[in-house]
């Protein structure tokens, strides 16, 4: 004999398919079934439907995440290359003004009646290729030859040293401490140029 939670699963089993393609978690299907998630883990190995279900949801989700995937690597390499837009605009066209059976209007010279008409164009417009993506796409698609400047993290470690000696050496300086008999300006000329070596 079916338990109580074995026929909350028979009798949601619409529910649970359009949960599972919505993309909503098991844990979360088991609290919308108020059961425990554990309940429905176990449920899940007892009923072939379910585990069906969930099986088929899966598959299709990962398969349209792969789709979104590959149409944003598509819009990252454009973006890398630069592309040609239709960019939709008003422009303020003149028309000649028409009579109430389709002829055009004229003044009485005979000179055509015009009137401003807002009109909806399309028009081509190149987007440049963007720096930032063409360099996020280089770092992550060819690694080897375009990684980070490895010598960056040793360089930016000696300015942190030099800053931290310049910055004791101002402070002993100002206190009226002895530097060597310099001026606290040849004191942080030095540390600015990295050859502060004094002990500090």
């Amino acid at each position: 004999m079916a338990s109580s939670n074995e026929k909350k699963i028979y009798e949601n089993m619409e529910s649970l398919e359009e949960w599972a393609f919505a993309g909503l978690s098991q844990k979360e299907m088991a609290e919308m079934l108020g059961m425990a998630y554990s309940t429905f883990r176990d449920l899940r190995k007892k009923i072939p439907a379910l585990s069906a279900l969930l099986k088929n949801s899966a598959d299709f989700l990962k398969a349209e995440q792969k789709k979104e995937v590959e149409k944003v690597e598509v819009s990252l390499l454009n973006r890398c290359l630069g592309y040609n837009a239709d960019i939709k605009k008003h422009m303020k066209v003149k028309k000649p003004m028409l009579g109430t059976g389709g002829e055009v209007l004229t003044d009485a010279n005979g000179k055509v009646i015009t009137e401003e008409v807002l009109e909806e164009v399309t028009e081509q417009q190149h987007v440049p290729a963007d720096v930032g993506a063409i360099k996020f796409y280089l770092l992550n698609k060819a690694k080897d030859k375009w990684k980070e400047n490895p010598d960056r993290l040793e360089l930016e470690k000696k300015r942190v040293a030099n800053d931290t000696k310049r910055t004791k050496l101002a402070e002993q300086a100002a206190s009226g401490g002895s530097v060597s008999g310099k001026t606290i300006e040849e004191i942080l000329e030095e540390a600015e140029s990295g050859g502060a070596d004094a002990e500090v």
